[in-house]
């Protein structure tokens, strides 16, 4: 393309101008790219602050919750001590339990049945008038029970059993045999009680659930 030479002042000034125009969009272009960059920063900045806020609420808020829950327990604990503390029978109840279960400690490898067997032997001697009148005096009785000492380690589920049986001979409507069964056969397998000194014609077997 030939330019006059007049044009040619033109055609720079043209060129420069263009390319001015080029540097302020490219200026302005910068400008609100940054500008939106730092809005995002902003943006950014303002939800890791709400998220630390909200977590470090959500932190305190379940330490006052385990707080709470921790102080409820408690309470709930005291609660049932005072409760036991003015129920002579719940008292009277643990201390049997304490002792019943150091007989069951002899034959804690027994079946469940077979505990409870063993606790109706003990219960139905009180009651038996051959046999001494309260639960000390029928479980000291020497050589009497399987291994047992009054030393023995009272462990929670023969506890728990024992209490059962004798919250059931207490109410004495819930007794599920008679107390003429006071003697015992055992074996590491079974239990079971009799009503009679020997095994023979006439005797009579009694397992507890059956």
């Amino acid at each position: 393309m030939n330019l006059e030479p007049k044009a040619v002042p033109a055609a720079i000034k043209g060129f420069f101008a263009a390319k001015a125009a080029k540097v302020r969009d490219d200026k302005k272009a910068m400008f609100w790219i940054r500008y939106a960059c730092r809005w995002l920063i902003v943006g950014l900045a303002l939800v890791a602050y709400t998220l630390a806020v909200s977590n470090a609420a959500t932190r305190r808020a379940m330490s006052t919750y385990e707080g709470w829950l921790a102080e409820y327990a408690a309470e709930q604990e005291a609660e049932a001590v005072r409760a036991l503390a003015e129920d002579p029978y719940q008292l009277q109840l643990d201390a049997e339990a304490e002792q019943l279960a150091k007989v069951l400690y002899g034959v804690k490898d027994n079946d469940t049945d077979d505990l409870r067997t063993m606790c109706w032997c003990v219960l139905n001697r009180v009651d038996n008038s051959a046999f001494p009148s309260t639960l000390d005096e029928v479980i000291s009785q020497p050589k009497q029970w399987m291994r047992y000492d009054p030393d023995n380690p009272i462990i929670e589920n023969l506890y728990q059993l024992a209490r059962e049986q004798l919250d059931a001979w207490h109410s004495n409507s819930r007794r599920p045999v008679s107390s003429d069964f006071v003697y015992m056969n055992w074996t590491a397998s079974d239990i079971c009680l009799r009503d009679a000194w020997l095994d023979g014609s006439g005797t009579h077997y009694w397992r507890y659930g059956q």
